[in-house]
């Protein structure tokens, strides 16, 4: 993806957030602060809707299998990449820097998050290849976001840079990749049970703009775009002790255009899909 478009959407995403932090005429806060004498800030921060975590730290583990497939050689030599299911860390920060600094509620609505994961030491076979392959697996994603709390509910969506390393031992198959893309998309969750159960869902768009290995293996253009899903439920069950269980669905989906190369890295290109699906049981602490 250029980096015009990049940085259009984020500068976009900056702007709004801006116009929406100025006040507004008939503040309902700001009315309420005038009538009373109260400071805005204290009337605003008494809504029991914005009695929200300025700061989530959660750590586990839990298992993910991820499923590579490709066609080159228009479509003559297919070759298939399973890991099967492995033991996967994982990891979630979500801060709200502004929440209990603001007077302006668009303001508090401003959200950091950065999700990871490592599966390491994996060793997996190719299909129909009796060989096995030492593998190493890791992803990160950084977002800025807004999530706004109406009644029971935050609405709102994220934007940021994520990356997917799969290193994999030296093979005929399928070379080693580093997929670092532009992420954004919706998010909502509801709070079911008070602080002790909200479901969170998120949807994602990915737009690669790095492949590594992948860039070169199969032609001398390649291209994907990516998917992504995230349930989450999470809670507080007592002085801030929080957990949550996530279940993450991932995909890409990859073309190739075949070198033009008289000896070619590892076969004419054409497509291919990679599809993960995992979860999570994450346990830390909230304020």
């Amino acid at each position: 993806m250029p980096t015009v478009p990049i940085v259009c959407v984020i500068a976009a995403f900056l702007t709004a957030s801006a116009a929406l932090a100025q006040p507004e005429e008939g503040d309902s806060s700001a009315s309420a602060a005038t009538e009373s004498g109260a400071p805005a800030f204290a009337q605003s921060t008494a809504d029991e809707s914005w009695k929200q975590d300025v700061l989530v730290a959660l750590i586990g583990a839990g298992a993910r299998a991820r499923r590579i497939h490709l066609e080159v050689g228009a479509g003559t030599d297919n070759r298939s990449f399973d890991t099967g299911a492995y033991f996967d860390f994982g990891w979630h920060l979500l801060v709200r820097p502004m929440g209990r600094r603001s007077p302006r509620s668009a303001i508090r609505a401003i959200v950091l998050q950065i999700d990871g994961g490592a599966g390491v030491n994996l060793i997996v076979e190719p299909v129909d290849t009796g060989i096995s392959l030492s593998t190493n697996s890791w992803r990160i994603l950084g977002q800025l976001g807004y999530l706004y709390p109406i009644d029971r509910w935050q609405l709102g969506g994220l934007v940021g840079v994520g990356a997917d390393v799969l290193n994999i031992d030296l093979n005929s198959v399928m070379p080693s990749s580093s997929i670092v893309y532009v992420r954004l998309g919706p998010a909502a969750s509801v709070d079911v049970v008070h602080e002790f159960l909200t479901i969170r869902a998120d949807f994602g768009l990915r737009f690669p703009f790095h492949l590594g290995g992948l860039e070169s293996a199969f032609g001398l253009e390649s291209r994907a775009f990516g998917l992504d899903s995230t349930m989450t439920f999470q809670g507080r069950i007592e002085a801030g002790f929080t957990y949550a269980f996530r279940f993450i669905w991932e995909y890409f989906n990859y073309r190739f255009s075949g070198p033009t190369d008289p000896v070619p890295a590892m076969g004419d290109g054409e497509r291919g899909h990679d599809h993960a699906i995992g979860f999570q049981l994450l346990l830390g602490w909230s304020l």
